[in-house]
């Protein structure tokens, strides 16, 4: 018994040294890959003049005691913004980065991990998946090559690299917490990795790489510290974030196709029992062109298994206007197969900007013997997110059936509705069956 405390000593040294090992092997694989990674990634320092909103600049009152009208806004001049970037193409000087680091920006510079600062210019940015593009020039530029998300799995190591609260090129250890992320209101698009890699103010537009050095991720950011969430970061995943960059690239937009459909999950039963159903049609859509009904499930888009709204989502909106879509449907017991046309929604029909609905578009109804066009009214096709619209609480795939109590039957008949409302305008729509009135100051 007098061996034992020698042994049990020995024993853990011994685990020590074993475990240690992998661990040593792995930290010199991440110290190699990132000596590639760091010059790629650059800090992003962006001025810009924003609207300053809160909730007390909301509140009427407030406003009335400081003297401020519902139509004056105030602006900040010099509004800084700091964020990361990744450069994607040393030759042409590419560098990926969020939407919201270079939103409004006056002036974007950009700096190097030798310590050089370049101005930049916005080749494109796309508000719904909160990517951007933004281009340098300047000799001896380092850039990442994209790697594959799809392969990776809960569990896999990864490093964030950015420049959280201004300390350029931080790398950040982690591991792949979670895939396939949305419905969290973030963005409208929404497919994120999760990490438990640190991401702090700063991080957003940087990298995710694996440990081969290759850019698996584009960070969006952390949840607000309000959340009471720690440890808990999204990133945008590579394969989707490279498809919105060669859009940016070449277009300076991303240009999305107008299916006419929506779909909810049914009721009852646990999710895995559950069926994507179809509960929005827009009236002359290529979807009700081509025989989709309301209550239709649906399976199967172009060959991929759809389960959930959001990949369902997912699958249609990066498909460009005039894209082929195969959808196959369960209707009555039945297995239907369509393949419809994705429409443009700038050669659809809409009526005037009016401030109420400036920059949504509408899509006006045709002759349809569908039920689903009933009542008559045009649908919402699109309403930004920074909007008055938006603010009021219109979204897209609302039917607008009135104005200030009048239907709107025609693009004449909403531009006469709208001039007479004068400065406020109440919107009924038809959202999911249910009818709300809406007030758009």
């Amino acid at each position: 018994m007098q061996n034992l405390p020698r042994f049990l000593f020995a024993t853990v040294i011994f685990a020590f040294t074993a475990s240690s090992a992998p661990a040593s092997g792995m930290n010199a694989q991440f110290s190699d890959a990132l000596v590639r990674v760091r010059p790629a990634v650059v800090g992003i320092t962006t001025t810009a003049s924003r609207v300053l909103t809160n909730d007390l600049l909301n509140d009427a009152k407030v406003r009335q005691i400081l003297g401020l009208p519902d139509d004056v806004l105030i602006v900040q001049s010099g509004a800084i913004v700091t964020g990361s970037g990744v450069i994607i193409d040393s030759e042409q000087g590419y560098v990926v980065t969020n939407s919201h680091v270079i939103a409004d920006a006056d002036d974007i510079a950009v700096t190097l991990e030798d310590g050089r600062v370049l101005p930049a210019e916005v080749v494109g940015s796309d508000v719904p998946t909160d990517l951007a593009v933004i281009k340098i020039e300047a000799p001896g530029l380092t850039a990442l090559d994209w790697g594959r998300s799809s392969v990776l799995k809960v569990g896999d190591f990864v490093v964030a690299v950015g420049s959280p609260l201004g300390l350029e090129q931080t790398a950040t250890f982690g591991i792949v917490s979670g895939l396939g992320r949305s419905g969290l209101g973030i963005d409208e698009h929404e497919d994120y990795i999760q990490t438990d890699a640190a991401l702090n103010p700063g991080n957003s537009g940087g990298a995710l790489v694996n440990a081969a050095g290759e850019l698996v991720g584009v960070v969006r950011g952390a949840l607000p510290p309000d959340e009471g969430a720690q440890s808990i970061g999204f990133v945008i995943p590579s394969e989707f974030a490279s498809r919105i960059v060669s859009a940016l690239v070449k277009d300076g937009e991303v240009r999305r196709g107008w299916l006419g459909i929506s779909v909810t999950l049914s009721q009852g039963g646990d999710q895995a029992g559950q069926d994507l159903v179809v509960d929005r049609l827009a009236c002359n859509s290529p979807a009700e062109r081509r025989g989709v009904k309301l209550g239709d499930t649906v399976t199967v888009v172009n060959g991929h298994p759809v389960l959930t709204q959001a990949a369902f989502k997912n699958a249609v909106r990066l498909l460009a206007p005039g894209a082929r879509v195969a959808l196959a449907l369960g209707r009555d017991g039945k297995t239907l197969k369509l393949e419809m046309t994705l429409a443009d929604p700038k050669d659809v029909q809409s009526a005037p900007i009016h401030r109420s609905l400036d920059s949504v578009t509408l899509a006006l109804p045709g002759p349809s013997p569908s039920h689903a066009c009933l009542p008559n009214g045009p649908v919402l096709l699109e309403v930004p997110p920074d909007s008055v619209a938006y603010a009021a609480g219109l979204r897209a795939g609302d039917y607008l059936t009135s104005i200030n109590g009048e239907p709107t039957i025609s693009s004449l008949r909403i531009e006469d509705l709208l001039d007479a409302a004068d400065d406020k305008a109440s919107f009924d729509v038809l959202r999911a069956g249910t009818a709300y009135r809406i007030a758009v100051p």
